[in-house]
């Protein structure tokens, strides 16, 4: 009733009156030229004069703001970026619109094929209900061009154009980024269990520590592969999903907390799990050796996941391209992964490493005590993770106070001179406990916060980004995530005094895109830029296409950056 009461008086108002409000409509096509698979932008700018304003792209009243394309065949439009919305009242009821210049950014991705070099035409139209006095309909056209590159290429995205357009080139590019994720600090841990696992195979035959790393590797592909596939398959259903995306799971970062605390308990010496996830000693080269280095591959994966190092990410951007085949992707995966293993057998093919370590003895528990250390901090970066996640830090401390107590029950009641009956009642006790330090976990982790809000001081958005660039600002956006050990080493870069300084002194904005938790508009952003997880660094200029910073920062590289923008 309400909106039929709007439109009637809109139609009785526009006959009855002339005069109309002198709105514009005014496209303003990609300034780079296109390549094939490419998504660019246009931007459509509506200037409203004053005293008038348009209802909302959502509005229940009048006549909702539209735009529709039409654009040259195999362009395809992806999505739409509206600016935030304004609070009016006409006859006592309210509605949100626009006012003033109103710039809307459309996300347009070029076909997979252009067969000619030429400049193509699209237009655009748009319809609004404006508003004063009176309500006056209308609505306008406009045109804006498209200049396009020929590419015989189907290109699964930009990325893999920037790894010299070849799929060996994304390979050679993931194999080298899976062999330097060994030096990110997130591996660090798994880094001391493999010294600990070579150290107690010196002893050993050649071919002894050669399974030992083929079984390691074993677990480090298969590991990647199974996160690989769960991802595609959850993109393929529709959700927006990155690299890392199993740590944006609380109850998945408490459950990695508590198996990394049991280890750490396991190396200070708390309970004995045989040789636990070191690989095996030499004298049990058996089944139990082999088993020990696949595990302690598959734990490598999960420590290492939340990492992006030099390389990698170009390699997961051309992965989980929507165009890429299944097939395809995992081999960019398990390319990954035996760069990531690449060392360990390297050094288990030279015999001249082994000699060099000293024979097994005492000095092995000493250094298992020592590697407890970074073990233990792992524990608490990612108890600290599961607090940012659920704002409930008690319910991490408490699941750990309790697996805590369970296992060292049980590491004073296994021993052998116990009857088998203790023994038994002692495994059962860890059990409980474990089972129920993770039910601990998982309610706390009912009542996640809601990702973060546009209007928080300093979060990103696109329209905000947008805003910021028309006012004639340098924007420096940082997508980041709490679980990414990368992103806050970045962090530190970012906030040091040299950089802030070059940031104040050319006032540059800065936003910060948290994807700690899911959020599907910062995972479509990744996307345009060819990436599928964090960190991604971008700095842009009032106009212009962004320039993409490292994946690992530095000032001097930061700084260069700031200085080339005029």
């Amino acid at each position: 009733m309400k909106r039929a009461l709007i439109l009637f008086t809109a139609l009785f108002y526009s006959v009855l009156f002339a005069g109309e409000p002198n709105i514009s409509f005014e496209a303003a096509g990609p300034k780079e030229k296109i390549s094939a698979s490419q998504t660019f932008k246009a931007v459509f700018k509506i200037s409203i004069p004053s005293g008038w304003h348009i209802y909302g792209r959502r509005s229940e009243l009048g006549n909702p703001t539209k735009i529709a394309l039409a654009l040259p065949e195999g362009y395809v439009l992806k999505s739409f970026d509206w600016p935030e919305e304004k609070k009016f009242s006409d006859m006592g009821m309210s509605y949100a619109g626009y006012e003033g210049l109103v710039e809307i950014t459309a996300n347009i991705e070029a076909p997979a094929k252009i067969s000619e070099t030429a400049i193509v035409g699209a237009s655009a139209e748009a319809e609004w209900l404006a508003c004063s006095q009176i309500c006056v309909p209308q609505n306008a056209k406009t045109e804006f061009k498209i200049s396009q590159i020929k590419s015989e290429t189907s290109g699964a995205s930009i990325n893999a154009e920037s790894a010299n357009g070849s799929f060996a080139a994304i390979l050679f590019a993931a194999f080298l980024g899976g062999m330097i994720l060994n030096l990110m600090p997130c591996v660090f841990p798994v880094i001391g269990i493999k010294i600990l696992s070579f150290a107690k195979n010196a002893g050993g035959s050649r071919a002894a520590a050669m399974f030992n790393a083929l079984f390691y590797t074993l677990g480090i592909v298969l590991s990647f592969a199974v996160l690989a596939g769960a991802l595609l398959i959850l993109r393929s259903a529709g959700e927006s999903l990155g690299w890392g995306f199993q740590l944006q799971d609380p109850i998945f970062s408490a459950s990695m907390a508590l198996l990394f605390f049991a280890m750490a308990l396991s190396f200070a010496g708390a309970f004995e799990i045989g040789a636990g996830f070191a690989g095996g000693a030499a004298e049990n080269q058996g089944r139990n050796a082999l088993l020990e280095a696949f595990l302690s591959g598959v734990v490598a994966v999960l420590v290492a996941s939340p990492c992006t190092a030099p390389f990698m990410g170009s390699a997961l951007g051309a992965a989980l391209s929507a165009d890429i085949s299944a097939a395809a992707s995992l081999s960019i995966f398990a390319v990954l992964g035996l760069g990531m293993a690449f060392p360990y057998i390297a050094l288990s093919a030279v015999p001249q490493f082994a000699k060099m370590l000293p024979r097994p003895g005492a000095w092995m528990e000493i250094l298992k005590q020592v590697l407890s250390v970074p073990l233990f901090a792992t524990v608490g970066w990612l108890a600290w993770l599961y607090s940012k996640q659920t704002d409930s830090a008690g319910h991490i401390i408490a699941a750990v106070i309790v697996l805590g107590i369970g296992l060292r029950a049980y590491g004073m009641f296994s021993l052998p001179h116990y009857s088998k009956a203790t023994r038994s009642i002692a495994l059962a006790v860890a059990i409980v406990s474990a089972a129920a330090a993770v039910h601990i976990a998982a309610d706390g982790a009912k009542d996640q916060p809601q990702a973060q809000s546009e209007k928080t001081a300093g979060a990103w958005s696109a329209q905000k980004l947008a805003s910021l660039r028309a006012q004639g600002r340098i924007v420096y956006v940082d997508f980041t995530a709490a679980w990414c050990l990368t992103c806050q080493f970045n962090k530190q870069i970012l906030n040091s005094d040299a950089v802030r300084k070059a940031f104040e002194k050319k006032k540059i904005a800065v936003l910060t895109g948290d994807w700690t938790n899911r959020n599907a508009e910062i995972s479509d952003e990744l996307a345009k830029f060819g990436r599928a997880g964090v960190p991604l660094n971008l700095l842009y200029a009032p106009e212009g296409e962004p320039v993409m910073m490292p994946a690992v920062l530095t000032e001097s590289a930061l700084i260069e950056a700031v200085d080339k923008i005029k």
